[in-house]
């Protein structure tokens, strides 16, 4: 259906749009020049710097930012797990995420964790902001804002396919198109992505991949480039469906140095079924000093994850019943638990799976106001935003034995609990920025005031006749408002060298209970540039009055908690060192080299002492989990002028804990990862590619969530691309 309909918008398009016009993407920063004008670290990435490796893996494409941290999880980060700054990255549910400046996560307010995600492999650029310039972009402003840039209309009409091949049945299909005339534009693109895992399911023969397709359709109509008031009306449209045989179940160890790359046999009904709708209008008005935009969005994401949840061992040896209980007793050497993992227990159990099944709702109108001045640029934001979480889940459960599962026995749908939900969010937020320049100082003082209520109702029976009024419904989580100032300043020491400073109150909304987080930032860097070499060295303080941590199914809670429950933290700290250098040498024979170093330094801790459900009994000092001590990617590569170059890439990613307490079994060591690719420009139109991902096979554990099993990065694998131009 979706190949259809867009063969229909080319064909139409084809008819409308002859002439050429020009063009801007919807960015926050702009170009990587506009950088030093931030005010704060801020990061680039461009669709040049993309092409390289074509990732699209989104932890990957962020592992060349500093500041940016992350948890790994099933190797092609369809679910990503992203931390700014020390921010707790379960499900990046603590940082903002956007795409062309809206808003992205189902649910921003009632359900941050992101279980959708952009597909990488489409966008075009990603743009990363740090420090007080965050607080523009919240209303996660703690650590910062990623704003994915989807693939622009572009200057004149045409296109361009993109086909690659790889291991383990690996094929990408990127295409777009775009028709350009001097008062409208229309573009068509579509990504299809699909592989067939390089996981092996015990005793099954299933696949543990996945198929993944998307479509973007936009539409523009402008006014002539030269009228008094140039305006510009924007409509895009994109749809993504996802159906992927992915498991929350990782390994215990034992069974991780035997086979990182085998999945439990219990784990092979596991599958991933989801959608998302995004329809988008903006406006643009330019009257020369002043600037007018406004956006109106709606984005629907539908998601069922049904997964293994439960194991009914309780007459077994007694231990808890989730899987992760069953994991960590086979890490203690429990028989019985090992014996259940592997498929060998000697009586049959109960396997309790979960239809995680869920609706989300995120829509909102965006107006900004740009007052361009000689000394100030003065810029005023609103932003109404409504978001909602509609669960209905189901159990079923089947026997395991023999290392087979049998069959399938679907329960009744939920009466009252908390599989049978709705939680709503209503929030609008205001920001002002003014940035004035007095000579070689610029100065930003930004204020932002962010209001929120988040309203749960539960169900008396499955029907949802009735809201359940006598357990108090339709309950209130949380009735709040924040404002918080952000003051930047740079100062120019000549024309090469800069200076910055920047402080900013920060804060996370919260409805599961805790208290919002709230956080002073403070960041003070020095960036230096010359003919082709960039360098920047940043130094961050954040220092929390409170931190929270909320009850996930994917990790984090070391005891029983419902998901969507949050639990306080106290006070913490966490500061850290970020270092860039970028530099371009020539040879006498013409080949370029460019190298670039990336170099995060975290080190975060816990300030006070305190028992909870969620951090697990925690000692002041304590680090925080899930967060490396540091990261580096060191890149160097050659572009000859007969239009051939490579590239190689050396990440290595520090050491860290899963829980706070680093007990036995949940450590993360450090482990090093090496990429290359080479490309070859056949003509102006065509390039051919391939990419070498983990070139040395390295089999380390990088996570051990969710549910506590250990995990591996995703093994050797080649790919080979051409790209032609239209």
């Amino acid at each position: 259906m979706k190949n259809f309909f867009l063969i229909m918008l080319t064909s139409l398009s084809f008819s409308i749009f002859a002439l050429e016009v020009e063009i801007e993407t919807i960015e926050i920063i702009g170009s990587k020049d506009d950088v030093k004008e931030v005010a704060g670290s801020a990061s680039v990435i461009t669709e040049e710097d993309l092409e390289t490796y074509e990732y699209t893996d989104i932890h990957k494409i962020l592992s060349n930012v500093p500041g940016v941290n992350f948890r790994p999880e099933e190797g092609y980060g369809l679910r990503p797990n992203i931390s700014i700054r020390g921010t707790y990255a379960d499900r990046s549910g603590k940082i903002t995420l956007m795409e062309d400046g809206v808003l992205i996560a189902p649910g921003p307010y009632s359900a941050s964790s992101a279980y959708y995600f952009p597909t990488a492999g489409r966008i075009a650029g990603v743009e990363v902001l740090k420090g007080p310039a965050a607080i523009s972009q919240g209303p996660y402003t703690i650590g910062g804002a990623i704003n994915l840039l989807s693939t622009p209309i572009a200057d004149e009409t045409g296109g361009l396919i993109n086909q690659e091949f790889g291991e383990d049945g690996t094929s990408r299909t990127h295409i777009h198109y775009s028709f350009v005339g001097d008062n409208g534009a229309m573009f068509v693109e579509s990504h299809q992505w699909e592989t067939d895992g390089f996981d092996s399911i015990k005793e099954y023969g299933e696949d543990t991949g996945f198929d993944k397709d998307d479509i973007v359709v936009k539409l523009r109509l402008n006014s002539d480039a030269d009228a008094e008031v140039y305006q510009e009306l924007n409509f895009k449209y994109q749809d993504s469906d996802e159906l992927s045989e992915q498991t929350y179940v990782g390994l215990a160890d034992a069974d991780f140095r035997r086979d990182a790359h085998q999945r439990y046999g219990l784990t092979a009904l596991d599958n991933m079924d989801n959608s998302h709708e995004t329809n988008q209008f903006s406006y643009l008005a330019d009257f020369g000093n002043l600037e007018f935009t406004a956006t109106v969005y709606e984005n629907d994401f539908a998601r069922n994850w049904f997964k293994v949840d439960k194991i009914d061992n309780q007459k077994v040896y007694g231990h808890g019943n989730g899987i992760n209980n069953i994991i960590a007793a086979a890490n203690a050497g429990e028989a019985t638990a090992i014996a259940i993992l592997n498929g060998t227990n000697a009586d049959p159990v109960e396997i309790k799976l979960k239809n995680n099944n869920r609706a989300y709702t995120n829509e909102g109108t965006d107006l900004k106001f740009q007052f361009n001045g000689e000394v100030h640029t003065l810029t005023l934001g609103y932003r109404d935003t409504e978001d909602s979480e509609d669960r209905f889940q189901v159990y079923a459960t089947t026997p395991w034995s023999g290392g087979k599962l049998g069959a399938l026995n679907v329960g009744s749908n939920p009466g009252y609990s908390s599989n049978n939900r709705l939680t709503t969010a209503e929030a609008e937020a205001i920001y002002l920025n003014d940035e004035f320049s007095m000579g070689a100082l610029t100065v930003n003082v930004g204020f932002r005031s962010e209001d929120w209520t988040i309203v749960q109702e539960r169900y008396v029976d499955s029907a949802r006749s009735a809201i359940n009024t006598e357990k108090g419904y339709p309950k209130t989580l949380s009735d709040n408002d924040n404002s918080l100032m952000g003051f930047g300043a740079t100062y120019e020491m000549n024309d090469n060298t800069q200076l910055f400073f920047g402080f900013h109150e920060g804060f996370t909304p919260t409805g599961g209970g805790a208290d919002p987080e709230e956080a002073d930032n403070l960041e003070m860097g020095v960036r230096y540039s010359k003919d082709n070499t960039n360098m920047e060295a940043v130094y961050f303080d954040t220092d929390y009055q409170n931190m929270f941590g909320e009850c996930t199914a994917s990790g984090g809670a070391t005891g029983s908690c419902e998901i969507g429950d949050t639990f306080n933290a106290g006070e913490a700290s966490i500061s850290g060192l970020e270092l860039v250098v970028q530099t371009e040498m020539t040879s006498s024979s013409g080949v370029n080299y460019p190298l670039s170093a990336t170099y995060t330094s975290t080190d975060a801790e816990f300030d006070n002492t305190f028992d909870s459900d969620f951090w697990g009994s925690v000692s002041a000092g304590m680090e925080i989990p899930d967060l490396p001590d540091s990261q580096l990617a060191l890149q160097a590569g050659f572009e000859t002028e007969n239009g051939l170059s490579g590239s190689a890439t050396f990440y290595s990613y520090g050491s860290t804990c899963s829980v706070a307490s680093c007990a036995a079994g949940t450590e993360i060591d450090s482990y090093n990862v090496i990429d290359a690719s080479l490309a070859k420009t056949l003509n102006e139109a065509m390039d051919v590619y391939m990419v070498v991902s983990n070139i040395t096979d390295e089999t380390d554990v990088i996570a051990r969530a969710p549910k506590n099993g250990a995990r591996a990065q995703m093994p050797r694998s080649i790919l080979v691309g051409i790209r032609y131009r239209l």
